[in-house]
């Protein structure tokens, strides 16, 4: 009763204050449905699909996983958990509907313990060290689908939370990812003009901020121009604004989304119809929505517009890269694909670590609560792309990240783990030594 009364008196001080949920690598705002769990599909080390349970495990837990929107990477990483992850480390999922609202993920994890869970994993991160202390009272882990970010997540990463660990994308490599192919594709003079399509970053998205961030830089240095306003400002203005410089280079960096500005693509459609921009840098999902705008302005204008983007591997995607335009180029010309199954398994990892009583090797060198992070690989073929989506996908067989790998995650087995190995086997799964794993 105790417990459940701190629940709800911190549930009436953050429903001032809470606000949307969407991941700081979400690509779209989603829907507020409540945050009711679903009945899961099977008992822990009950055999299903995903092979018979590991004989080591023999410790069973039930673990709630909080989702902020439903999507195709939701779908395979349900699968991941419930029918691969599940039945061989004796484990039990109860998957969240949309949790929108810090209201809703209060809900969901009341409604975790109520049954029975030991840990939940969320992908909604708002209020962390909040949530954190609600699942320290209910006496159960709470791993998060985030970075430490200063100020927003560091009292919960420095706050020494013995139920708190983190996992989530390198923004730095992901920002390289962009900053990489610019440098490789740009011309020497800079004269077809650069679009940035900055999303959220106005709003604090690190992932938006920092490929941003890198986009500006990559063409500073490729070009050794110097900007007349401050590069942060740029970056975080929620306005559309030109990136003047002494170069005379066209730089045009454009904030939003189609979910939260209205008349967004008509104002993206405005700028490409200058014709002053034969690039376009999408720190934001965007491809799907731009593609028809892209090809119906490079026929008007008679000029070859590149696209790079981040992007879900998805039929969409594949569309995209097979659709040739006038010039003869894919409609996208570089993409990121999340290997989710190694976020899943960062996230299960640090989850099962702190379980089994190894919170040692969730830890930071310096003592705070640590962080796995992962990457985007970069896709610039219709090849690589066909080879990406054969794995990961829910109907199982082919996942990035396999049981030998997980196992050699988890502490109990390797009770000198520490942060820095789990962080080295993360980096170790590329798309080279995934291709040469499981093949095309």
């Amino acid at each position: 009763m105790k417990k459940r009364l701190m629940a709800l008196v911190l549930a009436g001080v953050l429903a001032m204050t809470a606000a949307g949920c969407g991941s700081s690598t979400d690509t779209s705002s989603s829907g507020g449905n409540s945050a009711g769990t679903e009945a899961p599909a099977g008992t822990a080390g009950e055999e299903t699909a995903g092979g018979e349970a590991g004989g080591q495990y023999t410790e069973s837990f039930k673990i709630g996983v909080a989702e902020v929107q439903a999507n195709d990477e939701s779908i395979q990483r349900k699968a991941y958990f419930e029918d691969y992850i599940g039945p061989h480390y004796n484990c039990e999922f109860i998957f969240s509907e949309q949790c929108s609202t810090t209201e809703d993920l209060l809900t969901f994890i009341e409604n975790c313990a109520d049954a029975g869970c030991d840990a939940v994993i969320s992908y909604q991160n708002e209020d962390i060290e909040q949530m954190t202390q609600v699942c320290q009272e209910y006496g159960m882990m709470y791993v998060v689908n985030t970075v430490r970010i200063v100020p927003k997540t560091e009292a919960a990463f420095s706050g020494g939370y013995e139920n708190f660990a983190a996992f989530g994308s390198n923004q730095s490599a992901i920002a390289e990812v962009f900053s990489d192919w610019i440098k490789e594709n740009a011309s020497e003079d800079g004269s077809e003009g650069f679009l940035i399509c900055s999303g959220l970053a106005y709003s604090g998205n690190l992932q938006q901020t920092e490929i941003t961030q890198a986009c500006l830089t990559a063409l500073q240095e490729i070009y050794d121009l110097t900007y007349d306003g401050d590069l942060d400002s740029m970056v975080t203005s929620s306005s559309p604004i030109e990136a003047t410089n002494d170069k005379g280079i066209n730089i045009y960096i454009y904030p939003g989304h189609t979910t939260r500005v209205e008349g967004y693509l008509q104002g993206l459609t405005a700028a490409l119809q200058t014709g002053k921009y034969g690039v376009m840098l999408q720190s934001v999902q965007l491809y799907d929505q731009t593609g028809v705008i892209v090809q119906e302005t490079e026929e008007a204008i008679n000029k070859d517009i590149k696209v790079a983007g981040v992007a879900t591997v998805s039929e969409s995607l594949k569309t995209a890269f097979a659709t040739e335009d006038q010039f003869g180029n894919a409609s996208v010309n570089m993409a990121t694909a999340k290997p989710v199954s190694l976020l899943c398994a960062s996230g299960f990892a640090q989850t099962y670590n702190l379980l089994t009583g190894h919170r040692e090797a969730t830890l930071a060198e310096n003592g705070d609560a640590g962080e796995l992070n992962t990457t985007l690989w970069p896709i610039t073929d219709l090849e690589t792309l066909e080879t990406i989506s054969q794995w990961d996908t829910p109907e199982g067989g082919k996942w990035i990240v396999d049981y030998d790998i997980v196992d050699s995650m988890l502490a109990v087995n390797h009770p000198d783990l520490t942060n820095a190995d789990l962080q080295a086997i993360v980096d170790s799964v590329t798309y080279e030594s995934t291709l040469e794993r499981l093949g095309e």
